[in-house]
């Protein structure tokens, strides 16, 4: 009897959804993809998102899963709400298209609350300062991790600025 409760003990243990000890700023990399708000309508925007010097750089997946540009450059991190907190929290910074005014950004690595599962979120604000108290972002999306990134990182780490 004994075993068998020691048994479930240990599966649990091993199918118990990501705790905020758990949650390590290197599980940001991979290919993340979902849903845009702010821009057009039902947009998806799909990033490869890799270790870029001492930060993280997403690149920009295009149609036929063709490499892009590096659109995401995220350089700092730390617990969302405090040491103890479940999620991380990342700053940077934004460019959909080439020339155009990047958005200040903060994304959001956390555990869903239904079945722990990792999610990112991302929202952003032109004008270079986020502003947390707004009531609305220009900028939103909330994606899920789909795969193993493909793309690479710039040649150079002077890409991060």
């Amino acid at each position: 009897m004994r075993k068998r409760i020691l048994a479930s003990l240990c599966l649990l243990a091993l199918t118990a959804p990501v705790v905020a000890a758990d949650v390590k700023p290197e599980q940001i990399a991979g290919r993340w993809s979902g849903a845009t708000y702010g821009m057009q309508s039902g947009a998806r925007i799909t990033l490869d998102i890799v270790a870029c010097g001492s930060a993280w750089c997403g690149i920009k997946v295009e149609a036929g899963d063709n490499c892009g540009v590096t659109a995401l450059k995220l350089d700092s991190v730390q617990p969302l709400g405090g040491p103890q907190s479940d999620s991380l929290q990342f700053n940077g910074t934004l460019e959909l298209m080439p020339g155009t005014e990047p958005y200040t950004v903060q994304a959001w690595l956390i555990p869903r609350p239904d079945n722990g599962v990792l999610a990112l979120q991302i929202t952003g604000d032109t004008g270079g300062e986020y502003r947390a108290y707004r009531r609305s972002f220009p900028f939103q999306a909330a994606l899920a991790r789909v795969q193993d990134a493909v793309c690479h990182a710039p040649a150079t780490v002077s890409s991060l600025r």
